[in-house]
C-alpha cells in the first residue's frame, strides 16, 4: 500500500514542481517584492509601496479603464449568450460548433490581420462608405474601447454561448412540460425555469467572461503596441511597462491589488451563490 502511494505522488510530482516553479515560487518572490525598495540594498517599506501606487495617476487610469471594460463587457456578453441560448433551446444543436468557436480558436495575430481588413482604412467597411459616397472613418483611433469591447464580444460570444446551450440541454424535459400545462408562455418558462436552474452556470460564465477579460489585452497590444489611447489604457498596460522598466516593486504591488481585488470579487459571488442554494433548499 506505501508502495502505492508513493507512485501516486511519483506521477502529480512533474505538474506540482512545474506549478511550483512557475506559479507559486513566483508568486512569493513578487509578495517579498511589495513591501521592499531597492535592488542591491533591500529595505521593508511595509505598506509604502501601496501608498505610492495608490496615488499613482497610470495606475488610477489603467484600474478605472479596466474596471470600466469589465463592467460594460462581461454584462453584455453573459447576458447576450444569454438571450442566443435561450432564443436556440429549441434547436440546440442544429449549428456547427466549431463555427462559433473559431474566433477563440483563431491566433491573435492572424485576428487582427482580420479586423483590420474589416474596419481598417482600406478596409471592407470603409471600402463601402466611400462607394455610398461617404468618407473614410477611423475606427480604430476615433472609437478605441468601443470597438476593444466589440471584439472582445465577437471572440467570446461563442464561447459562452456553447456553455449556456449545453447547460440547457442538460435540463429535463419534464420541467417545460410540465410548466406548458399550465401556461403557453415561452418567456415565463425561460425567466421562471430555466434561469433559476442555470444560475450557477451562469455565475460560471460570469466569473470566466471577468477572466477573459484581462485578455484582450492582447488585442490591444497587438492595435496600439505599448502606449494605446487613454481610454483604453488598461491594468496590463501599466504592468507591462513597468515591467519593461524593471521596476519590479512596482509591478508586484499593482499585480497583488489585483489579484486581491478579482479574488474578493469571485468570493462575493460564490457566496451570494451558495446563499441562494441554502435558501432554496430550506
Amino acid at each position: 500500500m506505501k508502495n502505492r502511494q508513493w507512485y501516486g505522488w511519483l506521477f502529480i510530482l512533474p505538474s506540482l514542481l512545474g506549478v511550483s516553479i512557475f506559479y507559486v515560487i513566483p508568486f512569493f518572490l513578487s509578495l517579498y517584492y511589495s513591501f521592499t525598495r531597492g535592488v542591491a540594498e533591500i529595505k521593508f517599506v511595509w505598506l509604502d509601496n501601496f501608498i505610492d501606487l495608490l496615488q499613482n495617476p497610470t495606475f488610477l487610469l489603467a484600474a478605472k479603464n479596466t474596471l470600466f471594460f469589465m463592467l460594460v463587457s462581461v454584462p453584455l456578453l453573459t447576458l447576450g449568450a444569454l438571450f442566443l441560448s435561450l432564443m436556440m433551446q429549441e434547436k440546440l444543436y442544429s449549428f456547427s460548433r466549431w463555427a462559433i468557436l473559431s474566433p477563440v480558436i483563431v491566433p491573435v495575430a492572424s485576428a487582427l490581420m482580420g479586423w483590420e481588413a474589416i474596419f481598417g482604412g482600406e478596409g471592407v467597411v470603409n471600402t463601402v462608405i466611400r462607394l455610398a459616397g461617404g468618407g473614410t472613418i477611423n475606427f480604430f483611433e476615433g472609437n478605441a474601447r468601443g470597438m476593444l469591447i466589440f471584439i472582445f464580444l465577437i471572440k467570446n460570444l461563442g464561447y459562452m454561448l456553447v456553455i449556456f446551450t449545453s447547460s440547457i440541454a442538460s435540463l429535463s424535459k419534464e420541467y417545460r412540460e410540465a410548466f406548458l400545462l399550465d401556461s403557453s408562455s415561452e418567456l415565463k418558462y425561460a425567466f421562471k425555469v430555466v434561469i433559476p436552474l442555470m444560475m450557477p452556470m451562469i455565475f460560471f460564465v460570469i466569473i470566466l467572461s471577468v477572466m477573459n477579460s484581462f485578455q484582450i489585452f492582447r488585442e490591444a497590444y497587438g492595435l496600439y503596441g505599448h502606449y494605446p489611447p487613454n481610454s483604453i489604457y488598461m491594468l496590463q498596460h501599466f504592468m507591462n511597462n513597468n515591467f519593461f522598466k524593471l521596476n519590479y516593486q512596482r509591478l508586484s504591488t499593482a499585480a497583488l491589488i489585483l489579484v486581491l481585488s478579482i479574488s474578493v470579487m469571485i468570493s462575493m459571488f460564490l457566496r451570494y451563490q451558495n446563499k441562494r442554494l441554502n435558501t432554496r433548499n430550506d
